[in-house]
């Protein structure tokens, strides 16, 4: 069982759907979700929402190693790697000010895994929100790379991106 080195609860900003994970706060575009939660890319991830802006609230928990899973209560939830080249992985907001959370890689660079949980996606989808109706949960370990999982996609949202990045694929393939 992995004990938790940091956890941090706060209400986290939305913009454009997404807030990110980033070493340099850089905001890469045309990333794509091979799952419809979170995209990755070295020294960069992004957490879609169901909401376009507003607050949701958030947990984040650094560990040593994995944790338990467990989906009891979330809608949502996928595994992936990422990978940090300067240990200085951070919770950012795409335009807003970014609460205080922990450092997420403080082990140094290296490669992490990052499982993120939501629930509420479906509450507002599109929607300026003025009290949080989303949550999420971001836990990171440092572990090797490894293919993404994911554990759980019952939301009527996150099927909606799939689709649409089915779409968008099978265009780019003709």
């Amino acid at each position: 069982m992995s004990e938790s080195q940091m956890t941090a609860h706060e209400n986290m900003v939305v913009d454009y759907h997404m807030f990110f994970l980033t070493e340099h706060r850089l905001q890469p575009q045309g990333f794509d979700y091979e799952n419809s939660l979170v995209a990755v890319e070295p020294g960069f991830a992004a957490v879609q929402t169901g909401i376009a802006q507003g607050d949701v609230r958030l947990t984040v928990e650094v560990h040593d190693q994995a944790p338990p899973v467990d989906l009891t209560g979330w809608e949502e939830a996928a595994e992936v790697t990422l990978e940090s080249a300067t240990g200085q992985m951070v919770v950012a907001a795409v335009m807003a000010h970014t609460p205080d959370f922990p450092v997420l890689t403080p082990h140094g660079p290296g490669h992490y895994r990052v499982r993120v949980h939501a629930r509420g996606r479906d509450t507002a989808v599109d929607a300026v929100v003025f009290e949080p109706v989303e949550d999420y949960l971001i836990q990171v370990w440092p572990a090797p790379t490894a293919p993404q999982i994911i554990y759980k996609q019952t939301d009527e949202y996150g099927a909606r991106l799939l689709q649409a990045a089915a779409r968008r694929k099978a265009a780019r393939g003709k």
